[in-house]
């Protein structure tokens, strides 16, 4: 079997470079996935102090990048056992580029043009897991598990699944507690392996500085991976570049559809409807015990985040507003916050992985000028 780390990196850098070898590292915690076949399973992390700057706006700060060709990884070989699947086989770099530069535009990296002036070289990896449910020897699965769950951002808990055939106690034992895990890694999946280099270094060094690594896969079933991988990459993109804090699972992107109904005329007077989120926006600061500080971050817009300092977490949340009632939710987290909104003050609860405790909020700061960022602070999205 041959994973990423023993892949040369058949990378043109724009003006044609050398091949850098790059290994894969490790991904951080794991966090329990569900098993439904049409969630994106994320795993996301940065190195070497990567962290993204902000425009004034709250937007991310455009980053140029060029794309680098990890390739197509083969499956493990196994004995009896021929795979083909013309969904994936034929594909090559330009094409997944072609599909992964709207992803990736979402999140303001941008293709470039000039080696000068590229920030990133992201080097594209890709394949199909080979799942475990046909295979009947009790080492071979567990080989083939292990391989699986660390290739694809599973590996906090891959060691575990040495033990996994069932042929023992514990492996029974494993099983049923990691019954999520197992249920994923033992079914075929796509994945893509997204490897942000710092391009610069790379090109005068001739040496490999690694910024951010970001794992995506989806169950192979009902899905074909050229039609599906726009999708599953759109899904992924929230994490681009960010600590994801181990595996998330994120929903599909849905496809689109506009409807016109009956055209009303509406009073510019007219209170905002409810949904809008614009009138809570600021920074919102609460301590629950038995839980961590938190801290909520909304703009004018609508858009926030979700903080745990302690953790230097930074999250992705949707905050919805009916009357004076609050919800706040964090995308692939089972994170969530209920309350009642009265000034500067939101009284309610907070859940978190079946915990729950009751909470208070406090604005600590309010937008200045419409800005979506408080006074003397950074905007968050």
């Amino acid at each position: 079997m041959r994973s990423p780390s023993e892949h040369s990196l058949r990378v043109c850098l724009l003006l044609g470079l050398a091949a850098i070898w790059a290994a894969p590292s490790a991904a951080g915690p794991f966090s329990a996935i569900s098993v439904s076949e049409g969630l994106t399973a994320v795993n996301s992390k940065q190195f070497n102090g990567y962290v993204r700057a902000r425009l004034p706006d709250g937007s991310y700060q455009p980053e140029t990048f060029a794309f680098g060709d990890g390739g197509l990884l083969p499956v493990p070989a196994i004995a009896g056992l021929v795979f083909s699947d013309p969904t994936i086989d034929g594909l090559n770099l330009p094409g997944i580029a072609r599909m992964l530069a709207g992803p990736l535009a979402s999140q303001n990296y941008v293709r470039a043009l000039d080696p000068e002036a590229t920030r990133l070289l992201i080097v594209v990896y890709w394949g199909r897991t080979i799942g475990t449910t046909r295979i009947m020897d009790g080492p071979t699965k567990d080989r083939i598990n292990f391989f699986n769950a660390s290739l694809m951002g599973f590996d906090s808990e891959a060691h575990l699944l040495g033990e996994s055939s069932g042929d023992t106690i514990l492996g029974q034992l494993v099983r049923n507690v990691h019954a999520g895990t197992m249920s994923a890694v033992e079914m075929d999946r796509y994945y893509v392996i997204l490897r942000a280099f710092d391009f610069q270094f790379a090109w005068r060094q001739r040496r490999a500085r690694l910024l951010w690594e970001t794992r995506f896969s989806l169950s192979e079933r009902r899905h074909d991976f050229e039609r599906d991988l726009p999708s599953m990459a759109q899904s992924a993109s929230l994490y681009f570049g960010q600590d994801s804090y181990g595996m998330v699972r994120m929903p599909p992107v849905p496809e689109g559809h506009v409807h016109i109904g009956e055209i009303k005329a509406i009073d510019e007077a007219d209170e905002e409807p409810d949904g809008s989120a614009s009138g809570i926006a600021g920074n919102w600061q609460g301590i629950t015990p038995g839980f961590p500080p938190v801290i909520v971050r909304v703009d004018q817009a609508g858009n926030s985040t979700f903080e745990n300092p302690g953790q230097h977490a930074v999250l992705p949340a949707r905050v919805s507003v009916r009357g004076d009632a609050v919800t706040v939710t964090v995308p692939g987290w089972d994170v969530l916050i209920r309350g009642t909104v009265h000034r500067d003050r939101i009284t309610g609860t907070i859940s978190e992985y079946g915990g729950m405790g009751s909470l208070i909020l406090t604005r600590t700061s309010k937008p200045a000028g419409g800005s979506g960022a408080a006074k003397g602070e950074a905007p968050l999205d």
